[in-house]
């Protein structure tokens, strides 16, 4: 394995990666000498300045991109024409085009991609989405997300001064922090029909919103709302709430803080215990992320599609992106984008 970037969410990719036997690093790629070979040595893999060095090795097998959103299309498409399998950090890529690219390539490649969501493997997410799905709720009538954080302007001005930047970014509270919950209503209850929103820089020096608040309509007929932002005045856990005619239920962080579904039976599969971790107190997305990674390095072994392949991942991102139309245009927007 390669690791392309070496800066906080790559050191925590390393950290989960420790616990996959199929898993070996041997190289880091990143410009920044004193960063990259700090993390390369630490853990036993080589520096290289550049990618082109880390996908010229013949013992790399699968690519892992930690680096900026915008970076991901080109380090992607450099990866899967070397003939490694991708795994990329979120979000996929900062616009359809770029992941559309990153599908297709890595497609006509024989190579896979996936996407780290790993708050689709925190149990009672899973949880929720088969209660969904057996019925347990009655028919969803609403489906709302809300993450309400607090990243000060220094949060900004480190790592490169990307974080916040329509370049390299995508987008602020709603690309960056936001989507993982996004992704879980969507990945819940379904693709989503229209959007209509707001979106505003309230409180942080930043080239994108800190602040945004949208309401949708899904193609099941459900409505629900998402709200974003980074200027909080403190964070609170991410929120899915799922109301149905027949019950209702809250995940809140990673616990299900409201569960009162139909029945008293439980909509987890041995399959789905197996393939969940228990949170631990003060770590249950370390140990999601454990999971995530698990489940790839075991499908990649198997010969199969590792769990959230890129055709799934970019519909966080086609979401985003039609609540940033509708707050720019002041319009409705209709999905899917054209």
């Amino acid at each position: 394995m390669g690791l392309v970037g070496a800066g906080t969410i790559s050191a925590n990719h390393v950290a989960a990666l420790q616990t996959v036997s199929e898993a070996r690093l041997v190289a880091v790629a990143e410009p920044r000498e004193d960063a990259g070979r700090t993390l390369a040595e630490t853990n036993g893999a080589a520096w290289h300045p550049d990618i082109e060095g880390l996908l010229a090795r013949s013992d790399v097998d699968v690519v892992i991109l930690g680096t900026p959103s915008g970076m991901h299309p080109e380090q992607a498409t450099l990866a899967a024409r070397a003939g490694k399998h991708v795994i990329t950090e979120k979000p996929l890529a900062i616009t359809l085009d770029g992941a559309d690219h990153m599908i297709a390539t890595c497609q006509d490649a024989g190579v896979t991609l996936s996407c780290i969501f790993q708050n689709r493997f925190i149990r009672d997410a899973v949880r929720l989405k088969r209660a969904v799905e057996q019925g347990l709720l009655g028919r969803p009538v609403l489906g709302n997300a809300f993450v309400h954080w607090n990243r000060p302007q220094e949060y900004y001005a480190s790592a490169g001064g990307w974080r916040g930047t329509y370049d390299l970014d995508g987008g602020g509270a709603l690309m960056n922090q936001s989507i993982h919950t996004i992704d879980l209503l969507q990945w819940m209850l379904g693709p989503v029909a229209e959007v209509s929103a707001y979106m505003g820089t309230l409180a942080r020096d930043i080239e994108a919103e800190d602040a945004a608040s949208a309401t949708l309509r899904f193609t099941s007929g459900a409505m629900g709302g998402i709200q974003g932002a980074t200027s909080a005045h403190r964070s609170r856990p991410a929120r899915v709430e799922i109301i149905g005619t027949e019950g209702a239920a809250v995940l809140e962080g990673a616990q299900l803080t409201a569960w009162e579904p139909v029945s008293d039976s439980e909509p987890l599969s041995a399959e789905d215990v197996a393939r969940t971790h228990e949170p631990e107190e003060g770590e249950p997305w370390a140990r999601s992320h454990e999971t995530q990674f698990r489940l790839i390095f075991e499908a990649l072994r198997d010969g199969k599609t590792p769990p959230v392949p890129g055709e799934q991942a970019r519909n966080a991102l086609e979401i985003v992106l039609a609540i940033y139309k509708s707050a720019r245009t002041g319009e409705r927007v209709r999905l899917p984008l054209t």
